[in-house]
């Protein structure tokens, strides 16, 4: 005969079952003598990927990964029925696949056996997001640390709570010296008030994404000399705050590697033009000795060659009359040379009526000599009488001539034209020839030494020279001056 109390609990054990056999979380019971499964629900059977019935024919290390069986089997002791460490654990799925798990147990008298429920929550999905964000973590760590700018990160008031081996090395301080200091300790103390008002400005935007580059700024070093900075501050929300990130490039040394190599150009510049000088000074004067004395010296020569054949005897030998028609042949070619390297040497016309007579001048004489090549000279009239500085007007006319030489000799072309144009201040002057063309750096390389005087030249009187392919066909060098104001 049934007690009264045997319905109670069969309707107990059916509501117990059902939340056993429904649990939407993974749930066994297991023996704890062999470890083997005794029941599992459909969450535990999904969560596993083996059926119900599958589960209940399974041992306890078949779910368990191999290389926690050990820690396995010391936590099925009764002993630590309700010490399990809250842990995760590796299960294994049908397929091997590792699942990550938290578990719950409790210890129970099943049917007068000693058993264990175990509750399951499958955590893979969140340990995964982990590893991941800890790898992506360390990423950006060794990045952050590999890089030779200093990067140092802070809150809104400045404190700093990155610094890394970048910032130690341009700075001199140790990240843990650094930790917490205000970032100002970072800046000559002249500049502290106003980077403190202008980082309080930049964070007004209440922790929105912002980014701004910084011009070139000053920092401090460890040892009190200062550092000539730049590079850009972010403002990033981190969490619930908002943190400041500076990136910086120390550019003291490339600032003054560059003030060394301008000062370099400045002197070579200077020396160059003391040189393009000289070298007018020198030529002009060579001029003058071979005009005044040699040109002297060949002419009164020739006068008394010319006297001694008027004060000879008609009769003559055959031979001293050729001997004199030689000497008066020499002497008249020396003079046409000497007038030659006086051409070359101080162009005619240069003096008295500028540089665009004097380039017309030598264009014209070129072209007698050149009958292969038509040589076309382009000046406006309110330009041709126009004059401008004395070492400009040398300078561009050298530059002329050897850009006329190089087009003549080496560039195969049929036609070299040359245009002068320009106002009070400024000049330019363009040389172009239709030959077989120019590489754009080859005016560089070694052996082009016309090429390179024509730079130095440019150089001389502070101004720009392009020497490169013409548009369409050939060379183009363009020469452009302009007075200093």
């Amino acid at each position: 005969m049934k007690t009264a109390t045997e319905p109670a609990e069969s309707h107990t054990q059916l509501t117990y079952r059902l939340l056993f056999e429904r649990n939407p979380l993974p749930m066994l019971v297991y023996a704890q003598n062999s470890g083997r499964v005794l029941y599992a629900n459909q969450a535990a059977a999904k969560c596993y990927g083996h059926s119900v019935e599958q589960l209940v024919e399974l041992h306890l290390s078949d779910l368990n990964h191999p290389e926690e069986w050990p820690e396995m089997r010391e936590s099925m002791k009764p002993t630590t029925a309700n010490s399990v460490p809250h842990r995760v654990w590796r299960h294994r799925d049908i397929d091997g696949n590792t699942i990550f798990v938290e578990i719950d147990t409790e210890d129970l008298d099943l049917e007068n056996q000693q058993a264990r429920i175990v509750l399951v929550r499958d955590v893979t999905q969140h340990h995964d997001d982990v590893k991941r964000l800890r790898q992506e973590h360390e990423r950006l760590n060794a990045i952050v640390n590999a890089s030779n700018e200093a990067i140092i990160s802070t809150d809104l008031d400045g404190r700093i709570q990155t610094f890394n081996p970048g910032a130690e090395r341009v700075f001199g301080y140790s990240a843990k010296a650094m930790q917490g200091c205000n970032v100002d300790l970072l800046l000559p103390e002249r500049y502290r008030i106003a980077h403190a008002r202008h980082r309080a400005a930049f964070s007004e935007s209440g922790g929105a994404p912002r980014m701004m580059g910084l011009r070139l700024i000053k920092g401090l070093h460890a040892d009190g000399h200062e550092l000539e900075m730049e590079g850009s501050i972010a403002q990033v929300k981190v969490g619930t705050g908002v943190v400041l990130i500076t990136i910086l490039h120390d550019m003291t040394a490339l600032l003054a590697a560059d003030a060394e190599r301008q000062n370099a150009r400045t002197q070579l510049s200077q020396l160059t033009h003391r040189l393009m000088s000289q070298e007018k000074e020198l030529v002009k004067r060579i001029a003058r000795l071979l005009h005044d004395q040699l040109g002297q010296t060949i002419a009164a020569m020739r006068l008394i060659i010319d006297t001694m054949m008027t004060l000879r005897p008609k009769k003559v030998p055959m031979k001293l009359q050729q001997l004199d028609l030689q000497m008066q042949a020499l002497i008249e070619q020396a003079i046409l040379q000497m007038r030659v390297v006086l051409v070359d040497l101080h162009p005619p016309m240069f003096d008295e009526h500028g540089l665009a007579a004097a380039l017309d001048n030598e264009m014209r004489s070129r072209a007698l000599n050149q009958s292969s090549i038509q040589l076309v000279f382009h000046v406006a009239p309110e330009v041709s009488a126009m004059r401008w500085e004395s070492a400009c007007e040398y300078a561009v006319f050298m530059i002329a001539r050897e850009a006329l030489e190089n087009a003549i000799r080496h560039s195969n072309a049929t036609l070299v034209t040359m245009t002068l144009s320009g106002s009070a201040t400024e000049l330019e002057l363009t040389v172009r020839d239709n030959g077989r063309g120019i590489n754009k750096d080859s005016h560089s390389k070694q052996g082009h030494l016309g090429m390179t005087g024509i730079v130095e030249r440019a150089k001389s009187i502070e101004a720009t020279v392009e020497i490169g392919p013409a548009p369409e066909r050939g060379t183009c060098i363009r020469v452009h001056w302009k007075a200093r104001t």
